[in-house]
């Protein structure tokens, strides 16, 4: 890896085909020190089978140290999960509910966020209460969601950092102000921002984050922060999360016991053996967002954003990309004009070689460190060049 981080610099992703990739908060491309630092580990286990577990099982330790001085939080407060999914899924499982107890939850948002809390009030009896992810626009949010909380019984707001299909940036930090405030629990599903838009976890409970999106890291791989390991129930124990786990596989008689305790902390969470080649790709691909710094990260991208936007604004594009600066993530998301289809335009624009998204009806281009300024005539064109065919 570059000393020197370089933006709007595609070298260390040779492999890419797309002529311009604007598509990282679907899918990142893995630069190639993730690829070699996956591939090393496969090598290890090839040659060396069991002995190498050691050695993975250390690894996992750099991996919560590099996350922490990502993500802002203790390193010892996070667990390595297999998604973001799995992490909110885990949470919701393992908090000890009481029927009646009450969740906060947001109309937009992506259902990974949604849909586990929903099951979790099915199981237990639990009320949701649902508010518009995008009154978060003014303060009739905030208003709002005291409101609610006010009302009483909330147990959690489970929200995401950053909208999937608008790129608003939650207030989270205020939002989990409130929610202490009323004895609530804050979740944050933060995978559209962990990597591209700064957050503070300072007053969040729970934070979960994916490595595939903006850090650009292996599918498969995930993190959970909770300030707080002691709030939640081993519901999801494994063998590893027993308190000296190991211990029955060094040859000693009388080791194979089933009552040791449960550890209080990630393990009890992680449970079983991980995937060693998918976190040594995501240390190494938060190296480098580490190195390039995400305040500069979020910058470079929105420059990007701000140049692209004014030529879709004069084709007929609606931006739904807030007009207040520090509600901004890194994300540009438009509606067509009237009368033409997302899709059909994103299908000109692939065939262009530009990769972009459709989440929810919107076209959305989603930059990050490696994207060039000199990109936007080219993707200004395959825009114009799509509206020219498409137009009713």
């Amino acid at each position: 890896m570059p000393s020197d981080p370089v933006f709007g610099s595609r070298a260390l992703f040779p492999h890419l085909e797309h002529r311009i990739y604007v598509n990282h908060a679907s899918v990142g491309p893995l630069p190639t020190p993730a690829m070699d630092a996956m591939t090393n580990v496969m090598v290890q286990q090839a040659t060396h089978g069991v002995s190498a577990m050691v050695e993975f099982h250390q690894d996992v330790g750099t991996t919560r140290t590099v996350a922490a001085s990502l993500m802002g939080v203790p390193a010892d407060n996070i667990a390595v999960m297999g998604s973001t999914s799995a992490a909110i899924s885990a949470v919701a499982a393992s908090i000890p509910w009481k029927p009646g107890d009450r969740i906060v939850l947001f109309r937009g948002e992506f259902p990974a966020n949604t849909t586990p809390w929903q099951q979790a009030a099915a199981r237990y009896g639990l009320e949701l209460a649902w508010l518009d992810a995008d009154a978060f626009r003014t303060d009739q949010g905030l208003a709002e969601l005291e409101t609610v909380l006010q009302a009483g019984r909330v147990r959690m707001v489970a929200v995401s950092a950053v909208q999937f299909n608008t790129g608003l940036r939650m207030p989270v930090e205020a939002m989990g102000e409130r929610a202490h405030a009323h004895g609530a629990a804050i979740f944050v599903d933060a995978i559209q921002a962990v990597g591209s838009t700064p957050i503070d976890a300072t007053h969040l409970d729970y934070m979960a984050t994916g490595g595939q999106k903006w850090l650009m890291g292996p599918p498969g791989t995930g993190l959970l922060y909770a300030s707080d390991w002691s709030s939640l129930e081993a519901t999801l124990a494994g063998w590893l999360s027993h308190e000296d786990a190991l211990a029955f596989l060094w040859g000693d008689a009388e080791q194979l016991r089933y009552d040791r305790p449960i550890q209080v902390g990630p393990a009890a969470l992680e449970g079983g053996t991980l995937n060693f080649a998918g976190l040594a790709g995501l240390t190494a691909a938060m190296r480098i967002i580490n190195a390039h710094g995400v305040d500069a990260i979020h910058a470079h991208a929105n420059r990007w954003n701000d140049l692209l936007e004014p030529h879709l604004l004069e084709r007929g594009f609606t931006s739904v990309r807030s007009a207040v600066p520090e509600q901004r993530s890194a994300m540009l998301c438009v509606r067509p004009p009237k009368g033409m289809h997302a899709g059909a335009i994103n299908e000109t624009l692939q065939a262009a070689g530009v990769c972009a998204s459709t989440p929810d009806a919107h076209i959305r281009f989603s930059p990050s460190w490696p994207n060039a300024f000199s990109e936007i005539d080219a993707v200004v064109a395959a825009i114009s060049d799509a509206v020219d065919r498409l137009r009713p």
